[in-house]
C-alpha cells in the first residue's frame, strides 16, 4: 500500500509529461515557440519529481531533485514571457532586459548544484521514511527563499498582464484568457497549502500544481486556437479596422464594435458591449435591420446622411457557426464605398457630357463646315472674289470660321482641363497687363455693336495664378456679354482685392438670364446655348470650362442677372500679396 502511492503519483505525472510534450510539439510546428519554451521547464520539473518520490536512497533523490530545478529556476521568467509574447508586450521589452531576468535563475540553478558546499540553498536533506511513502525532506535556506520571491513575483506580474488583456479583449477571447489567468493562480494555491501545512500528509503539491496549470493552458491552446493570434493583436487589428465591424450573438444583442463602428453609427458611443440589442440601438437605421432578418447571408448598399453629407455603406451580414451547425452569432460588416460610390456618379455624369459634346461636335462644326464647303464652291468659277455683290458672303465665311473656332478651343480646353497630371504654371502676374492683353483683340467685335466697355482695374493688383487659363476665363465671359448685350449697351469689368482674394466682375446691360437656369449655367450636364442678340451661335462650353479652371485655380465663379436688365458675371483667383506690398 506505501509503495503503491508514489507509484500513482509518479504515473499521474508522467503522464501529465506525456500530454505536455504533445502541446509543445503542436507549439513548434505553430511557429509558436514561446510556447514550447513555457512548457519545457514545467516537463523537466515535473520528470524529475515524479522520479524523485520513487527513490529511497537519499543520493538518487538529490540528483531527481537537481533535475527538477533544470526546470523549477526558470519557470517564473519563461512563465511571464508567455505572458507577454501572448498579450502582445513582448516586443516593448528590450533584449538587454530580457536577459537581466535570467541573473536570478541562473545564480539559483548554481547554487543549488553547488549546495554541498555552502548549504544556502537547503542547509539540511534527509529522507523522511514515516510518510506515508519515503519523502525528501529539505530545511530551505535563504537562497531557496530568493527563488520563491522571484518566482511567484514574476508570476504575479504575468497575473497582472493578464488582467490588463482581460479587459481590453473581445468576448470570446475573455474566455480564453480567463482559464489561463485559473491557471496561472493553480501555483499559487498549492504553494500556500504546502508552506502552511493544511494537508494531512507532507507532499510537495508544486509538481503536480504546475503540471495542472501546464494542461490547462495547454487545452486552451487546443479548445480555442490561442496560437494563431494573441489577444492584443486581435484587439488591434479588430479596433484599427478601416471597415465598421458589429459582433452580434444569438440573441441579437451587441456583444462588441470597433472604433469605425461608432464613427458610422454614432449611438454605439453611448453604450457598452453586451448591454443592448441591435434593434434598440439601430432604430434609425431601418435598412440595417432590414438585412438583419435576412435569415441567410445578404449584401446590400444603404444610404446614411451625417454632419459629413450624405454617405453610401455596403453591408455584409454573416451567421458563424459551430462544426454542430449550432449558431454563434453573426458579424455585421459596414463598408464605405462614398468615394467610389460618388467616382461611379461623376463618371455617369462625364459620360452624359461626352455624349452630349459629341452630338455637339458633330453638329456644330459639321454645320459650319458644310456651309463654308458650299459657299466656297460659289467662287469657283469666279476670278475677282472681292466683287461687292461676294462681300456678304465672305462676311458669312468669316462668321462660321470664327464659331467653329471657337468651339474647337473650349472642346480642346476641357479635354486638357480633364487630363490628370497637367501641369499648371503658377506665376505672379499683373492683373491689368492680363486683361489689356486678353481683351484688347476683342474690342473690335463690341465696336461693332456700339457696345461701350469700362475698365475698373487697379494696376497695382498682382495675382498668383496660371495666366492662359486666366485669359480664357476672361476671353469667354467677355464675349458673352458681348453676344447678348443689345447694340449700344455698354460692358463694365472691375477688378478688387480683399483679404488676399481678387474679385473679377463683367457686367453687361444685356437681355438677362431667366433666374432659373442661373445654376445650370456651370453645370455641364445641364449645359445648352442660345443665340446672342445678333444670332450669334455658341457653343455651350464656355462657362462649364471657366468654372473649371477658376477651381484649377483655387477660385470660385457665379452668376448674378434680372433680365431685361443684365448678368454681371464674378470669379475669384488668389491675389499674389508679395508683390503688391513691394
Amino acid at each position: 500500500m506505501v509503495l503503491s502511492i508514489n507509484y500513482f503519483l509518479s504515473f499521474i505525472i508522467l503522464v501529465s509529461v506525456l500530454i505536455l510534450d504533445i502541446f509543445v510539439y503542436y507549439a513548434y510546428k505553430r511557429d509558436k515557440l514561446y510556447i514550447s519554451l513555457f512548457l519545457i521547464p514545467v516537463i523537466m520539473y515535473d520528470c524529475g519529481y515524479a522520479f524523485e518520490i520513487l527513490c529511497t536512497n537519499l543520493e538518487w533523490a538529490k540528483f531527481w531533485a537537481k533535475v527538477e530545478y533544470l526546470g523549477g529556476a526558470f519557470l517564473g521568467v519563461l512563465w511571464l514571457l508567455f505572458a507577454l509574447n501572448f498579450t502582445g508586450y513582448k516586443e516593448k521589452l528590450k533584449k538587454k532586459k530580457v536577459f537581466m531576468l535570467y541573473i536570478i535563475p541562473i545564480f539559483v540553478l548554481a547554487m543549488n548544484y553547488t549546495n554541498d558546499f555552502h548549504h544556502l540553498f537547503y542547509k539540511d536533506m534527509y529522507m523522511n521514511y514515516e510518510n506515508i511513502f519515503p519523502i525528501l525532506e529539505v530545511i530551505h535556506g535563504p537562497v531557496y527563499w530568493i527563488h520563491i520571491v522571484y518566482t511567484y513575483s514574476l508570476l504575479f506580474i504575468g497575473f497582472i498582464i493578464f488582467i490588463f488583456a482581460y479587459l481590453k479583449s473581445v468576448l470570446t477571447i475573455r474566455r480564453q484568457i480567463l482559464l489561463l489567468m485559473i491557471a496561472w493562480i493553480i501555483p499559487w494555491i498549492a504553494d500556500i497549502f504546502y508552506t502552511f501545512k493544511l494537508i494531512p500528509f507532507n507532499i510537495e503539491l508544486t509538481s503536480i500544481a504546475f503540471s495542472i496549470s501546464a494542461i490547462i493552458t495547454g487545452f486552451a491552446v487546443l479548445k480555442f486556437k490561442l496560437l494563431k493570434l494573441n489577444p492584443i493583436a486581435l484587439e488591434s487589428v479588430f479596433s484599427n479596422m478601416v471597415d465598421g465591424v458589429i459582433i452580434l450573438d444569438p440573441e441579437s444583442n451587441i456583444v462588441n464594435f470597433n472604433n469605425s463602428a461608432k464613427d458610422i453609427i454614432p449611438e454605439l458611443r453611448d453604450i457598452k458591449a453586451g448591454d443592448n440589442k441591435i434593434q434598440n440601438v439601430f432604430k434609425k437605421y431601418e435598412e440595417v435591420i432590414k438585412n438583419l432578418n435576412n435569415s441567410e447571408y445578404s449584401e446590400n448598399i444603404i444610404t446614411m446622411e451625417n454632419k459629413n453629407g450624405v454617405k453610401y455603406y455596403k453591408v455584409n451580414v454573416n451567421n458563424i457557426y459551430q462544426k454542430n451547425h449550432k449558431s454563434l452569432g453573426r458579424i455585421l460588416i459596414l463598408n464605405d464605398i462614398t468615394e467610389s460610390r460618388n467616382q461611379q456618379k461623376k463618371l455617369m455624369e462625364l459620360n452624359s457630357f461626352k455624349d452630349k459634346l459629341f452630338t455637339v461636335v458633330s453638329h456644330d462644326i459639321k454645320s459650319p463646315l458644310a456651309v463654308l464647303v458650299s459657299l466656297l464652291e460659289l467662287f469657283d468659277d469666279e476670278e475677282d472674289i472681292c466683287k461687292e455683290e461676294n462681300i456678304e458672303v465672305l462676311y458669312e465665311i468669316k462668321k462660321n470660321v470664327k464659331s467653329t473656332y471657337e468651339l474647337v478651343e473650349n472642346v480642346l480646353e476641357w479635354f486638357r482641363s480633364q487630363i490628370d497630371g497637367v501641369v499648371y504654371n503658377d506665376f505672379s502676374w499683373n492683373l491689368f497687363d492680363i486683361m489689356k492683353n486678353s481683351l484688347m483683340p476683342l474690342t473690335r467685335n463690341a465696336e461693332l455693336k456700339n457696345i461701350k466697355v469700362l475698365y475698373e482695374i487697379s494696376k497695382d493688383i498682382f495675382t498668383f495664378t496660371d495666366r492662359n487659363m486666366l485669359e480664357i476665363v476672361v476671353r469667354n465671359l467677355f464675349l458673352n456679354a458681348i453676344k447678348f448685350t443689345n447694340k449700344g449697351g455698354s460692358i463694365h469689368i472691375k477688378a478688387k482685392e480683399v483679404d488676399g482674394i481678387i474679385i473679377i466682375s463683367v457686367s453687361d446691360s444685356g437681355i438677362g438670364i431667366e433666374k432659373s437656369r442661373i445654376e445650370k449655367l456651370f453645370n455641364y450636364s445641364e449645359g445648352y446655348s442660345t443665340l446672342g442678340t445678333n444670332e450669334e451661335k455658341g457653343t455651350g462650353l464656355g462657362l462649364m470650362i471657366c468654372k473649371q479652371l477658376i477651381e484649377k485655380n483655387n477660385g470660385k465663379i457665379w452668376a448674378e442677372s434680372q433680365e431685361g436688365i443684365g448678368s454681371s458675371f464674378y470669379f475669384t483667383i488668389p491675389a499674389d500679396k508679395v508683390r503688391e506690398r513691394k
